[in-house]
């Protein structure tokens, strides 16, 4: 859904009729929470983006989401691993960012960005435990992720 941008963001359940508060939970900021402020421009996921992105040895400045979307569906190839990672992790930060939004905005809880770098790593960690091709490359990222908050 949310490459689609389907996900129920607070701009779009203002569209709906549903009255929520529109700042953005994961900065803090008076910033309304749309799709692209909540997955690359947020300075919470700007910072995680790049600890990962970091951590999987790519040097990139982060975009807006087409140019993310767009990088990331040319250079996933199922016939190299490092590139077939590449979109596990691409899914499980989204899937990440997601879940602390929702975690902050509906149960009150947090996690600072390194915890969330850290969980990504596992979550990769356990994928590519399915992929014997991404064990070179799994061995490689034996430390987690930094993030800079």
């Amino acid at each position: 859904m949310a490459m689609q941008r389907r996900l129920a963001t607070v701009d779009r359940l203002a569209r709906w009729g549903i009255q929520v508060n529109q700042s953005c939970v994961l900065c803090g900021g008076d910033i309304e929470e749309i799709h692209d402020h909540l997955y690359f421009e947020c300075p919470y996921s700007q910072s995680l983006w790049t600890g990962i992105q970091e951590w999987l040895r790519y040097k990139r400045k982060i975009e807006e989401w087409e140019i993310e979307v767009q990088w990331l569906t040319t250079s996933v190839n199922n016939r190299n691993p490092k590139k077939t990672l590449l979109g596990v992790v691409f899914a499980a930060v989204v899937y990440n960012i997601w879940m602390e939004r929702n975690e902050r905005r509906f149960q009150g809880q947090r996690r600072e960005v390194q915890d969330r770098a850290k969980e990504i790593a596992r979550q990769v960690h356990i994928s590519g435990q399915k992929n014997c091709k991404w064990t070179p490359i799994l061995n490689t990222l034996n430390s987690y992720p930094t993030c800079n908050p």
